[in-house]
């Protein structure tokens, strides 16, 4: 019995950015410059107990007790004029991921914090725009770089375009109150009210008003709708739309049935509701299992990966790097997005420094 459903099940985890990609999830690259990697993650300063086991960072038993304490989702860059980012990778079905953003915005009391949403989805957090204060910024005006294709189809305009914009719109629409189906379905499934999908999002902007009124709240993603429907451009651009689901569902079904079965071997006689709870944790947690999906999916479905991953990555590190004049922004995203939030700072003058 595949996990709660199959097919809508999946895509909830992979499209609310669980996992990370596997090319750009390097956690052994050199970042701490004269310290190894290990070494840096020891001298990290402990916040939270760590969600991560021994054999997923390869480690042995003895070296992971050493780093019970870490907080292995909280990656921290710096750049020369002393601006600092604070990245938390968060799972958005996770209690524990809201707590952790909770503790951590109120013991370092940032300028700004950026959080994974859009203007579009802060009803369904029970939030107005007044609730953010006068302050609160949007990345609307912030799009990805342009490729070649993105060109070329800007340059070979045909005269059903206006028809297949429209199609596009309507089948964005549809999919994106789908997938807020999916995420009440699961919330349910787990036991939880469907505020804990995303939930870490509004701990986060509640927690930073607590803290100071004036607190800047960046809504640093781009519209659901829009991303929706991004996904649904690329994947006619490539000429067989059907293919591109086929293939996302066949590499990700794949993967998940492994992990599922070993889920459910260890929990056996649990509760339905358990199982899918310990089934989300596991997934945000087994860097190999992450690794091995995402590796295949940018390299069988790069029409998912673009649009939503690679190119939200970029709009969400723009809305931070614009944010000149805070001298430290916190950024709550699904863990996915980090190792590309990273990569993009990296580009603008930040490095990654150990605590």
């Amino acid at each position: 019995m595949m996990f709660h459903g199959s097919r809508t099940t999946t895509f909830f985890i992979l499209a609310s950015s669980l996992l990370p990609t596997a090319e750009s999830f390097q956690l052994g690259r050199n970042v701490c410059q004269d310290q190894t990697w290990r070494e840096c993650k020891r001298s990290r300063v402990p916040l939270m107990p760590t969600v991560l086991s021994a054999s997923q960072i390869g480690s042995s038993a003895e070296e992971f007790s050493l780093k019970s304490e870490e907080d292995e989702n909280i990656f921290r860059l710096q750049k020369f004029d002393g601006r600092r980012i604070t990245l938390i990778g968060t799972a958005h079905l996770s209690k524990k991921s809201n707590e952790q953003v909770v503790s951590f915005i109120e013991s370092d009391r940032p300028d700004a914090v950026l959080v994974e949403l859009d203007r579009t989805r802060l009803p369904r957090l029970g939030l107005t725009e007044a609730d953010l204060g006068p302050q609160f910024v949007t990345a609307d005006d912030i799009f990805p770089i342009p490729l070649e294709d993105d060109k070329l189809a800007l340059e070979n305009k045909q005269w059903w375009d206006p028809l297949k914009d429209l199609l596009l719109d309507g089948f964005s629409r549809l999919a994106r109150g789908m997938l807020t189906g999916v995420y009440d379905d699961m919330g349910r499934n787990m036991g939880t009210d469907k505020l804990d999908a995303g939930g870490e999002f509004l701990a986060a902007i509640n927690a930073a008003k607590k803290v100071n009124p004036s607190t800047k709240i960046l809504l640093g993603d781009r519209d659901s709708v829009l991303t929706m429907r991004r996904a649904a451009e690329l994947a006619l651009r490539s000429g067989d739309p059907l293919s591109v689901l086929g293939r996302f569902n066949d590499a990700s079904q794949e993967e998940m049935k492994t992990i599922e079965k070993q889920v459910r071997e260890e929990m056996e006689g649990r509760d339905e509701k358990e199982i899918n709870v310990a089934m989300v944790e596991t997934v945000k947690n087994d860097k190999q299992f992450q690794t091995r999906l995402f590796g295949r999916l940018e390299r069988e479905v790069p029409e998912f990966t673009r649009s939503f991953l690679t190119e939200r990555d970029y709009i969400m590190s723009e809305a931070m790097r614009r944010e000149e004049e805070a001298d430290h922004i916190v950024g709550v995203v699904g863990m996915a997005h980090v190792p590309g939030l990273i990569i993009n700072l990296e580009k603008n003058g930040f490095k990654e420094i150990c605590n």
